[in-house]
């Protein structure tokens, strides 16, 4: 099963709050006397209703259903009822089930971009940061629809199931099963008792306006709820003489709590589930109904206190419940458990069959899964095949099913995709205290031209404007390795400073062509090497004692080791970032003049400043520690060294600031941007990052910088000279337009408090 990660907070966020609207509505519950018992059950049923996280409570229910030996005959559910009742009814024990749920990330179930760690590790710092994805079909722009496909819910459904995959009468499983959906075209229940279990749950659970819509044996079909949230009916027509109802909705609103149109809409659309809600009550011998105040149906977050709530319910019907018991025992009724599936079970690929692919070649899709025929895998092996095609963001959905083959030992592997237009259109905004208001636009292509060729485009619009286009050749379909030709440029004002004091501003302009060589190193990791030209501008905004004015160019020839695996890239809570590089800068040709006040030229080589061939090298480590659920640890150095340069601030580093966004920038807490240009410096960091709730970070961090030394003169480096320290606070909040942060910083050097905002994403 998924592993615990953390998806994007902003998205999700919308997609759980759009649950707790839906689930707002819903089956009635009133309470009411229990059923005579009868003296004979012979083929007892368990329904369980939808109810978003607060479905949740089932698997408490369960636990109790197993600690007294109730084996109940078949099962019904809705929603998140299907999924557990399905789980259950698949073979899983309610323990395990209860892993499934405390150990799952619902932020990630729900979320419509892959997990950050199935990307290529050279797309992972960019992941996420558009807001406005918007496909362009031929000359046409696809609006979004506000449903996702919910490929990771796909993936987890198929996932759970692959052991009973080659079961397509729900009622052949251990125990026989049903799911609810609703037919968009006529507003009517529809019951699922075969096909594709994954497909029938899926389809139980496509809540409206959320969740597309899912096609079932040539029904359009959405979540069960809107109609019958409470299927006990469906139980009775599977034989149960006798069911258990456990019910987790809030019913119908009251009219003080109906406040807006969309409240109002809402309740109109639950009024038939009401109605069918009463009907099925009735049905009901023992009935359950979990005390879930202060829980929502977004409360994932909160599912072992959601579970335990589910315990306290079915204890309070124990005496109903024990005399169950003693029914079904007396009567010796047989055992389903043996029926278990194997779980632990691998599956041999005979062969790949693919359908829905026009544009995309087959090779491409094989090559990016990474199995082949006669590949043994695990069910989660699956998953992560999938997830690494839909990384590649050429596919709205890949579904993916398991077919007996000729040979009864081996499996064939169908998936069918539905693909995305191959080109898009990107948005963001942004806005800091250095560079003002941004806009942000993009294109990118997944096949520019031909098969394995990805492109793009991006350029900023504001104060300091900047841009950047590349385009990528792969050398296989599995995509380990690229040539890249990338053009960036950029036009920035920045200040220049004399022992922290401010004394000029610069208008730099650069413009960078780069031709690479890359290859994946790791999961994580790429190394590339290669040549870049530059030109460079630079005029004084403000003139000086000493003016510097002209334009310089020359080649950059580097190689690079870059390593990502951050949970994502905004308050990460887990993970590194490491970027090792190594660069011979040469060829250089300035055509640079110096001026005094009075305007008169001054040579370079007067300033001592001799712009000429060296090696630059940089380290910049990040690393994000989690010590509990809320707080992480920072750990940050950064190193760089010019050997034999002084060609003033040309080529140097700038330090300074809490956001990296500059060229040749080091971050460091308690100075400005350029603050600090320098050919040498070392830095560390230590933080402390903590999850206040709801998306809000505070974090405080405390850095020392050693810089202006020369590495074999050493010991001549003092405090006065060349140390800085520093420190943040910061608050943070995680929106969808990206992270929001306030930010002050403090240097004894400076002795001056600086506030700097942050907002969304940077070029």
């Amino acid at each position: 099963m998924t592993s615990k990660k953390t998806g994007n907070p902003g998205i999700t966020g919308l997609i759980l709050s759009l649950l707790l609207v839906l689930y707002s509505v819903g089956s009635q519950s009133q309470s009411r006397e229990q059923k005579d018992f009868p003296s004979s059950v012979s083929m007892p049923g368990l329904t369980l209703s939808g109810g978003g996280a607060k479905g949740l409570a089932h698997i408490g229910v369960l636990h109790i259903l197993d600690s007294l030996g109730i084996e109940v005959k078949c099962i019904s559910g809705t929603s998140m009822g299907s999924i557990i009742g399905g789980m259950y009814a698949a073979g899983y024990s309610a323990r395990e089930i209860e892993e499934f749920a405390t150990t799952i990330d619902w932020e990630i179930l729900f979320s419509p971009r892959p997990a950050i760690d199935y990307l290529p590790p050279q797309d992972r710092g960019r992941a996420g940061k558009s807001i406005i994805e918007l496909a362009v079909d031929g000359k046409k722009i696809k609006l979004p629809t506000g449903a996702i496909e919910g490929q990771q819910l796909w993936n987890t459904l198929n996932e759970i199931f692959l052991p009973v995959y080659r079961i397509t009468d729900f009622e052949q499983l251990p125990i026989p099963f049903a799911c609810v959906a609703t037919n968009v075209e006529t507003g009517m229940p529809v019951v699922m008792k075969s096909g594709n279990l994954s497909g029938a749950i899926r389809a139980s659970m496509a809540i409206p306006s959320v969740f597309t819509a899912v096609n079932h044996d040539n029904l359009k079909l959405i979540d069960g709820g809107v109609v019958k949230n409470f299927p006990v009916s469906v139980a009775k027509d599977l034989g149960a003489d006798f069911v258990i109802g456990v019910n987790v909705s809030q019913g119908l609103r009251s009219a003080d709590k109906l406040n807006t149109p969309v409240d109002i809409i809402y309740q109109m659309g639950f009024y038939v589930d009401a109605l069918n809600f009463e009907k099925d009550k009735v049905l009901t011998d023992i009935y359950i109904e979990p005390d879930l105040s202060g829980f929502s149906a977004a409360s994932f977050t909160s599912a072992a206190e959601i579970i335990e709530r589910g315990k306290i319910a079915a204890r309070n019907n124990l005496d109903q419940l024990i005399r169950l018991a003693e029914i079904l025992r007396s009567q010796k009724q047989t055992s389903n458990k043996s029926s278990k599936p194997d779980f632990t079970k691998d599956f041999i690929i005979s062969n790949i069959e693919i359908n829905g692919n026009k544009q995309t070649g087959k090779p491409f899709i094989e090559g990016r899964l990474q199995v082949q025929s006669g590949d043994t895998l695990k069910a989660t092996d699956f998953s992560k095949a999938v997830n690494r095609l839909f990384a590649t963001n050429n596919f709205e959905k890949i579904n993916y099913t398991l077919t007996p083959s000729s040979d009864k030992n081996k499996v064939q592997l169908n998936l069918d995709v539905s693909e995305k237009p191959v080109n898009r259109l990107l948005f963001a905004v942004n806005f800091t205290s250095f560079n003002g208001i941004g806009l942000i636009a993009g294109w990118k292509s997944s096949k520019f031209l031909i098969d394995n060729t990805n492109a793009y485009a991006r350029m900023l619009i504001g104060k300091n404007p900047a841009y950047e286009a590349g385009i990528s050749v792969f050398t296989s379909y599995n995509q380990q390795s690229w040539i890249s030709l990338i053009s960036k440029g950029f036009s920035l004002e920045f200040p220049v400073y004399d022992n922290f004091s401010k004394v000029s501003n610069y208008r730099q302009s650069r413009v960078e062509f780069i031709l690479a060589g890359n290859t994946i190193t790791g999961q994580s990791s790429y190394f590339s090497f290669g040549t870049s030209f530059f030109l460079q501008k630079l005029s004084p905004k403000i003139l000086t004692g000493l003016t510097i004015k002209g334009h310089n160019n020359g080649f950059e020839s580097f190689a690079s080791w870059n390593h990502h695996t951050l949970n994502r890239n905004a308050f990460p809570q887990s993970g590194k970032k490491i970027k090792l590089n190594l660069s011979l800068i040469h060829n250089q040709n300035p055509d640079l003049t110096a001026y005094n006040y009075e305007g008169d030229a001054v040579s370079l080589s007067e300033l001592d400043v001799h712009i000429k061939t060296f090696l630059q090298t940089t380290l910049r480590w990040e690393s994000y520690i989690p010590s509990g659920e809320k707080t992480t640890h920072i750990l940050r150095f950064q190193g760089g060294y010019n050997f034999s340069n002084d060609g003033s601030f040309i080529n140097s580093f700038n330090v300074g600031g809490t956001s990296e966004f500059l060229n040749k920038q080091f971050l460091f807490s308690g100075i400005n941007e350029y603050e600090i240009i320098t050919n040498a410096l070392i830095s560390g960091a230590w933080g402390l990052q903590y999850h206040i709730g709801s998306n809000v970070y505070t974090t405080g961090l405390v850095n020392a910088l050693a810089y202006d030394f020369i590495l074999d003169k050493l010991p001549q480096a003092t405090y006065q000279r060349n140390i800085v320290l520093g420190a943040s606070l910061s608050l943070g909040y995680l929106s969808l337009l990206g992270p929001v942060e306030l930010t002050f910083s403090y240097s004894p050097q400076t002795d001056a408090i600086i506030g700097y905002v942050n907002l969304g994403w940077s070029f």
